[in-house]
C-alpha cells in the first residue's frame, strides 16, 4: 500500500464520484458513497505506516475495518465501493478507463438477498424451494470442470459456495453489475483473507458461464480450468 497522501485521496476521490455523476448515478448515492469513502480515507491514512508493502492487504484491512462501523444494511454497497474505488486510489488508469468505457460502474444499490452468516444462509438456501430448481449454467461448469481432472471435493465445494451466489442475486437483473454486488455480499460471509480470495477466482471463472447462459455469449474453455 502506497504512502498516504491527502492531496492524493483527495484527488482519487473527487475523479471516483466525478465519474459516477457523469454516469448518471443519483445524488443520494453519490452523497452515501461519498460518506463511506471518508471512512475509508480515515482507515486508510491510520495504518498507512503498517501496510507498505503488502500490496493491497493494507486496503483490505482499511475496508474491514470500515465495513465494521455501518449497519448490516449497508455493508455489501461499501464492498462495491471500496472495490471501484480501489483502481483510483492506486492510480490504475487502465482499470479507470475500462470502467469508463464498459459501463461498469453500480449506479444503484442492487437487490441481492443476504442476511445472516454463512451458516444461516445456507439454512435458508436449503429450506427454500428455490434450491430444487436446475441451473443450467452451473451444471455445465461443473461438468467442464470434472472432464478437465478437478477432483470432485473441488467440485462439491464450488457447486456449494457458487449455488448459494446464485441464490443471493435470484431476484436482481441478470447484468454483470448485479454478478459483482452478488460476489461482493458473499465476501462479506468469509473471514479469512485467503478463503476470499479463492472465491473471487471461483467467482470469476463462473462468470463466463452465467453470463453466456443469460446473454447468449460463448464460455471459453481458458476461464474454466
Amino acid at each position: 500500500m502506497p504512502p498516504f497522501d491527502a492531496q492524493h485521496a483527495d484527488t482519487a476521490l473527487t475523479a471516483y464520484l466525478n465519474l459516477l455523476k457523469n454516469k448518471g448515478a443519483a445524488t443520494s448515492i453519490i452523497t452515501r458513497r461519498k460518506h463511506f469513502l471518508r471512512h475509508l480515507l480515515s482507515a486508510l491514512e491510520s495504518q498507512a505506516d503498517t501496510h507498505l508493502t503488502d500490496d493491497d492487504a493494507g486496503y483490505r484491512s482499511a475496508v474491514d475495518s470500515t465495513v465494521a462501523k455501518f449497519p448490516d444494511d449497508q455493508q455489501v454497497e461499501i464492498i462495491t465501493t471500496s472495490r471501484e474505488f480501489y483502481p483510483f486510489w492506486i492510480g490504475d488508469l487502465k482499470t479507470i478507463a475500462r470502467l469508463n468505457a464498459a459501463d461498469a460502474l453500480s449506479l444503484e444499490h442492487s437487490p441481492v438477498d443476504l442476511r445472516g452468516s454463512l451458516v444461516e444462509m445456507f439454512e435458508r438456501l436449503d429450506a427454500d424451494a428455490w434450491s430444487q430448481n436446475e441451473q443450467p449454467c452451473l451444471k455445465e461448469y461443473l461438468v467442464r470442470l470434472a472432464e478437465q481432472g478437478t477432483h470432485d471435493a473441488g467440485v462439491d465445494i464450488r457447486e456449494r459456495l457458487l449455488t448459494l451466489l446464485l441464490y443471493v442475486i435470484r431476484h436482481a437483473e441478470p447484468t454483470p453489475t448485479a454478478y459483482r454486488a452478488g460476489v461482493d455480499a458473499m465476501l462479506t460471509l468469509f473471514s479469512k483473507e485467503d478463503t476470499r480470495r479463492l472465491f473471487i477466482e471461483m467467482a470469476r471463472e463462473f462468470f463466463y458461464f452465467w453470463n453466456g447462459f443469460n446473454h447468449g455469449e460463448p464460455k471459453p474453455l481458458a476461464h474454466a480450468a
